[in-house]
């Protein structure tokens, strides 16, 4: 399957580092904003109070030296002019608060008192863009032909002033209002006494129309700040984004090779949290998918080979029977004693088959769970007994000896009887299948504890020691070609005995008898119908009574 591509901006990565500087921008935005309209708020006021208390005072002074100069016989212009020069400082600036402020005098019809053309006749003062942005500006506010929302709340504002009262105003637009304070100027100071002109006292910001130079260095440094805080938020996003996205890419690689088959792959790493309870759970689902991985090829294998096992086991005795049937047909044996040899073997072999069927039966009915034993009271000696006259004409066959040494005296156990006689009859089968003609098959038992340990004999030559925990594999053959020539079984009878021993809350081992064969031996509680299960319980190997032989100490091989 081809995999898309993935666009950058459509990793996970890239997308929380743009979304976690967007937040963080927005949210400096608005900090910065809140902060500024704060500052333009609180500045606007000290600035008006600065006004008007710097207003007032100039006031005073100026008509105080108005009266003055008239007294000494000065005109009313020229007293204006020498007053507002005698107290106004030379450069019409006052810094206040990283602040400029312009002061300018109007006298009657309008005209510019201060600053005045003879005492900003230097050319030197002449030439400062200072001096002439106030001539520009208030030449601009008086001329007639110029019109505008400003220029006219100006006039107006200037009215009112010469007609005794002080005005408050601003220009500009709302956000960035400029201040400015129109104060009437009385002779001798005093309100009582007649307006002789107006004083305008404005920041130079108002003057020139640009920003207060306080809020220009305020709002440089908060943008300096909003720049510095959205690449620290760019770089914190990256590398936060990193602790998230590194795992993920590493399971993600992790599950592309579990895809493609590699189901050994584990995620590496050292997170955190959520992210490392995600890798912990990955890591076990990778493991228990191998586990099932394995299984169902260990199931492939296995039906692969109960294929080829049943095929083997059923064409064997088929053929006989198909050979021995067309012998009959076509009169070959004439004597009755060739009919009735013919007839056994058709038996056996008939019989041979019916357990092929029941094997498979009982191994379908163990994989789908449905194994469950029906539990009655059973006397192990009259049990074995049974089951060992229904194998007596293949004993006799044989020449091989059944013996069954269990006592009558021994307590019953909680069983299925059909079960447990089957697990008799495949293990005194198999032990028959490895005992030589003139042996015995030995049956025993013995209580241990909430248990009875039952155990079947033989005096063939054993089993290698390291094949004694595979011999209840399905079809597993320690001598496959002997067996199936001789008319082995089909190498589920052993396993069939297992599943049937455990089901009924038992174990199952094998083991070899000193001086004598292999000995497999399995265990069934001695308890109640209904009762808890002793299938945990602890138990001893047979130790030697009559013809069992001492097994050593521990306990059997688990299975």
């Amino acid at each position: 399957m081809t995999q898309k591509r993935m666009r950058w901006w459509q990793s996970i990565r890239w997308r929380l580092a743009l979304g976690s500087v967007g937040v963080t921008m927005l949210a400096m935005i608005l900090l910065v904003a809140t902060a500024i309209l704060a500052i333009l708020y609180y500045y606007d006021s000290d600035q008006k109070t600065q006004l008007n208390e710097l207003s007032e005072t100039r006031a005073q002074q100026i008509g105080r030296e108005y009266s003055h100069q008239l007294s000494i016989g000065e005109t009313s212009a020229a007293a204006l002019q020498k007053a507002s020069v005698m107290t106004l400082p030379v450069a019409p600036l006052k810094n206040l608060q990283d602040q400029t402020f312009v002061n300018v005098v109007l006298g009657a019809n309008n005209r510019i008192a201060y600053p005045t053309q003879s005492k900003v006749s230097s050319k030197q003062l002449m030439r400062t863009a200072q001096i002439r942005a106030i001539y520009a500006f208030i030449t601009k506010y008086l001329d007639p032909s110029q019109k505008g929302s400003d220029i006219t709340r100006f006039r107006n504002d200037l009215a009112q002033a010469q007609n005794g009262d002080t005005v408050t105003d601003t220009l500009g637009n709302k956000l960035l209002p400029q201040s400015f304070i129109m104060r009437p100027l009385f002779a001798d100071g005093d309100s009582h006494h007649e307006v002789v002109g107006v004083l305008f006292v404005a920041p130079r910001s108002t003057v020139e129309q640009s920003l207060p130079l306080y809020i220009s260095n305020v709002g440089s440094v908060m943008l300096l700040a909003l720049v510095v805080v959205a690449l620290l938020a760019a770089l914190g996003a990256i590398l936060f984004a990193r602790t998230i996205t590194r795992p993920l890419e590493k399971m993600t690689i992790a599950t592309r090779q579990m895809a493609v088959g590699d189901y050994n792959v584990r995620v590496q790493g050292q997170a955190m949290g959520e992210l490392g309870e995600l890798a912990t759970t990955f890591n076990e689902m990778a493991s228990q998918l191998h586990q099932d991985v394995e299984a169902l090829r260990e199931q492939e294998l296995w039906r692969r080979e109960l294929i080829m096992n049943i095929t083997h086991d059923l064409a064997t005795p088929l053929t006989a029977i198909a050979g021995l049937g067309e012998a009959m047909v076509d009169g070959i044996n004439q004597s009755r004693e060739d009919y009735e040899a013919t007839g056994r073997i058709i038996v056996r072999e008939t019989l041979r088959l019916r357990r092929l069927v029941k094997d498979l039966h009982v191994m379908a009915k163990v994989e789908a769970g449905a194994l469950h034993p029906q539990r009655t009271s059973l006397r192990m000696a009259a049990l074995v007994d049974e089951a060992i006259a229904v194998l007596a004409p293949e004993f006799e066959r044989v020449d091989v000896e059944p013996l069954n040494n269990i006592s009558f005296e021994l307590p019953q156990v909680e069983a299925d009887a059909d079960m447990i006689t089957r697990v008799v009859s495949n293990l005194c089968d198999n032990a028959l299948q490895h005992t030589p003609s003139g042996g015995q098959v030995v049956v025993d038992a013995q209580v241990r504890g909430a248990e009875l340990l039952i155990s079947v004999t033989d005096t063939g030559k054993g089993i290698p020691s390291e094949l004694l925990a595979r011999i209840f594999e399905r079809f597993y053959r320690i001598d496959g070609s002997r067996q199936a020539q001789g008319g082995g079984g089909s190498g589920l009878g052993l396993s069939i005995v297992r599943a049937i021993v455990e089901a009924h809350g038992g174990r199952v081992w094998a083991e070899n008898a000193p001086g004598m064969g292999a000995r497999i031996i399995f265990t069934l509680p001695l308890v109640a119908a209904g009762q808890p299960s002793f299938a945990d319980a602890t138990t001893q190997p047979l130790q030697k009574i009559g013809l069992l032989a001492t097994s050593q100490p521990g306990g059997p091989p688990s299975q």
